[in-house]
This record gives C-alpha cells, structure tokens and sequence, in this order.
C-alpha cells in the first residue's frame, strides 16, 4: 500500500491489544450476532441469551459490549451491529436476496469477510449523488464502477477513538469514510482536512481485510482471507 499513513493508522486501531481488539468471547459473539442479523430481521433479545448461553461467555461482559457496538430497537431487538444494519443508510448491501446497509463505506468492505458471503454494495457519493457499486467477496474486490471510485478514509489516533457507543463509533469513523466516483470529488469534499486520506478502492479494501482479521481473529467463526 502506498498510503503510509492511512496504513500505520490502521495498524494502531487493529493491533493485538488495541481499540478493536475484543479478545475470543466477545470476538465469538460479535460474528454471531452479526450473522444472525444477515438474515434480513432484528435480533431479539431471547435469542441474544441464547447466543450468549451457547458460547458460554459472561453476561454482564457481554451485556456491556453490546450497549457499546449494537444498534436497539425499542423493543431491545438488536438492528445494527459494528457496521452493519437494517435501518437505512447510504450504503446498501445485497446478500442473498436480502437487503442490508452498512454505516459506513470501510464496513462495506470488512462484512463479507465477516459473514464469510460475497457481497453486493451501492453506495451514494455525497457530492454527485452517484452510484459507486462494487462486488466485495471475503477474498477480494471482484469488481467496482465507476472505474475512478475511491474511499476516504478518516487517521484517527487509538487515544482520539470513541469506541464506547454506536454514536461515538459513528462521530469518529462513519461521518468521514465514504465512496466517491472520483478522486477530484472526493477533494472536493475533504476540503484540505488534514485528517481525510483518500484511497482506491484495493487499498482500502486491504485495510477493511485487516479490520476483519482482527474481529475474526479470536473466533472460531473463521472466513477465509
């Protein structure tokens, strides 16, 4: 990869020990729940114990994460979880006949892996409003349109990442990292932020491929990457 710095700040986020790494027992329960939510219908809260039961892992434990990456309905269903949900964004996913969305466009690229499923992904620019699509497996990007797309990508130090609710995971990452058809729109939107790297799409892809490595790492849920 040519972008040292979007490269090194990746590295720091997904390191042993860092921001994002759970550790085996929540590892296990966030692909769990994640793949269950693949399903296309909310999570309910009977069958999160009963993951939870399954997996043998401490409640409380697993009650605390969940408050921190989990997206809940009124009703306590889980809807969304590190990346993905069922409520609408800009990023859409298809999987199987099933219609998703991502809260970002670095999830968009992760997920597959992550539900060991390739991927279809329409996700609007927020300038042009165009389209950029893509065909993500959990190996590769197998093919993206318009030819020119790229992705920005937000350099945030381990000690400037939020990470303790699904808001402050969306104000840290989310609101910065989009497609775009264009490198010239893309500059166009970062404004000169200081911040803001802008990536093709196989360099960004390696690093969503580092984000999933680190979340499957300490699952027996394992994809192939």
């Amino acid at each position: 990869m040519n972008n040292k710095r979007a490269l090194r700040s990746a590295r720091k986020l997904t390191e042993a020990g860092g921001v994002i790494d759970y550790g085996p027992d929540l590892s296990r329960l966030l692909v769990r729940v994640m793949r269950a939510l693949a399903q296309g219908r909310p999570v309910a809260e009977e069958q999160i114990g009963q993951i939870i039961t399954d997996l043998g892992i401490d409640r409380n434990n697993a009650n605390h994460f969940l408050s921190q990456v989990a997206e809940r309905g009124e009703n306590g269903n889980v809807a969304g979880i590190m990346g993905m949900s069922l409520n609408k964004t800009s990023h859409r996913l298809h999987l199987n006949g099933t219609r998703l969305y991502a809260w970002c466009a670095m999830d968009t690229l992760f997920l597959p892996a992550m539900l060991d499923q390739t991927v279809v992904i329409e996700s609007k620019s927020p300038v042009s409003r165009q389209i950029v699509r893509l065909t993500v497996s959990p190996q590769k990007v197998e093919e993206f349109e318009p030819a020119g797309a790229v992705l920005s990508f937000v350099v945030v130090e381990p000690d400037q990442a939020d990470m303790n609710s699904v808001e402050s995971i969306w104000n840290t990452f989310c609101h910065h990292i989009y497609f775009f058809a264009s490198r010239k729109e893309a500059e166009q939107w970062a404004g000169g932020r200081k911040d803001i790297e802008i990536l093709p799409v196989e360099q960004a892809y390696e690093l969503g491929k580092m984000l999933a490595s680190r979340f499957l790492a300490g699952s027996t849920e394992q994809s192939v990457l």
